[in-house]
């Protein structure tokens, strides 16, 4: 192993390689703080950068908030327009709707009044017809009544009639039974007599003429007793032609009454007839004066529904006044809001903008001492190297004067 001689170095050397030393500790020192600063100009860079992208996307969204508020109103405009007109349409739509429906009110209370004038004269006719159909009934049932009291006087005569027919039949009878008992008596008398004037030729001529004398008398007192029969008859007879007459005198009056009672009924339909055509005129004039003021209270409804249209119509103009005012307060607001906006976007703006010169200012102030640091750095470099240089002179002089090289003293070391 070869041996190397130190070599004391002088003070100026070890001054130059201490410097040369503290140097390159300086130039290491100096490339970090370049590094840190080159790193610290980048995060710098890539915060402004980020802050810039910021401040141009809120400059944008104010931008867009501005086109949308704008296009907004635009369409606030159209839609105050379109509402303007759907109101009018509205209120022409409305008013024609009540106008319509006030006509078909007014039209349905008329046919309602039509009808129930129509319904009480039909009621008024029926009524009018039941009672005249009642009083015909009660006639037609008087009528009858009498109708059957004439039967019954008819048939109680018819009765009698025949009664005073069975009576002089009976009579008749008895009258022929008498007869034909005298005759029987006769005959049988006869027979005696014969009998008699078989016995007694004389006394059967006396027989024979007291018997025709007898018979003679009975003949007569017959002819007298049928006389007075068919006189009775006769009588009868009359009295029955009598009851007729007066019978028929009675259904003559009878009728006589029934046609004044027809008349009456006649005249009592006519006063009926005529009362009701007043009652119909009546009713058809209270009719007429109902419908006039119903037209009027129609008129009277017509023009207080106007009114109130009117006055809802002055309500809703109010309304969509203070509705417009409340949007324009709002669409003030708003605004006033996005002029807030913009005054913050140009506020976080210029601030960003003052980061942003700040930033810069540090940018440059760090590269001018980052400059400053490496041209010190490289004034202390180069006067390593100059140091490193004469170092490397004197060590080649020393190497030129020894053959061999000394062993270097610190920071040297030789192996």
């Amino acid at each position: 192993m070869v041996k190397v001689k130190k070599i004391k170095l002088t003070a100026k050397e070890l001054r130059a390689v201490k410097n040369a030393v503290a140097a390159a500790k300086n130039l290491v020192l100096a490339n970090k703080s370049l590094v840190a600063a080159n790193q610290a100009f980048v995060v710098a860079r890539k915060e402004l950068d980020h802050k810039q992208k910021i401040a141009v996307q809120k400059e944008e969204a104010a931008n867009r908030a501005k086109i949308m508020q704008e296009a907004a109103l635009e369409k606030k405009a159209v839609a105050e327009q379109e509402m303007l007109a759907a109101q009018a349409a509205g209120d022409k739509t409305r008013a024609e709707a009540e106008a319509a429906e006030i006509a078909r009110k007014t039209a349905a209370q008329e046919a309602a009044e039509a009808k129930k004038v129509a319904a009480e004269q039909a009621r008024l006719r029926a009524q009018a017809a039941a009672d005249a159909k009642k009083i015909a009934a009660e006639a037609r049932k008087v009528a009858a009544q009498e109708a059957a009291a004439a039967k019954k006087i008819a048939a109680a005569q018819a009765k009698a009639r025949a009664q005073e027919d069975a009576a002089a039949k009976r009579a008749a009878a008895e009258a022929r039974k008498m007869a034909a008992s005298e005759a029987a008596a006769a005959k049988k008398i006869v027979a005696e007599a014969a009998k008699a004037r078989v016995q007694a030729e004389a006394a059967s001529k006396k027989a024979a003429a007291e018997v025709k004398k007898i018979a003679a008398l009975e003949l007569a007192a017959a002819k007298k007793l049928a006389a007075e029969q068919a006189k009775a008859e006769a009588q009868e007879l009359a009295t029955a032609k009598k009851v007729a007459a007066e019978q028929a005198k009675l259904q003559a009056q009878k009728l006589a009454a029934e046609k004044k009672a027809a008349a009456e009924r006649a005249k009592l339909e006519a006063q009926e007839a005529a009362a009701i055509k007043k009652a119909e005129d009546e009713a058809k004039k209270n009719a007429a004066q109902e419908a006039a003021a119903a037209k009027k209270a129609a008129a009277e409804q017509i023009k207080l529904q106007a009114k109130e249209a009117s006055e809802a119509r002055k309500i809703a103009m109010e309304e969509i006044a203070a509705a417009k005012k409340a949007a324009a307060e709002q669409v003030r607001l708003k605004a006033q809001e996005a002029a807030t906006a913009r005054k913050a976007v140009a506020e976080q703006a210029r601030i960003a903008a003052q980061e942003l010169a700040a930033a810069k200012k540090v940018e440059a102030d760090a590269r001018k001492m980052a400059a400053a640091q490496v041209k010190a750095i490289a004034g202390e470099a180069a006067a390593a190297k100059k140091a490193a240089a004469a170092i490397k002179k004197a060590e080649a002089e020393a190497k030129k004067a020894a053959s061999v090289p000394p062993e270097p003293v610190w920071p040297f070391s030789a192996e």
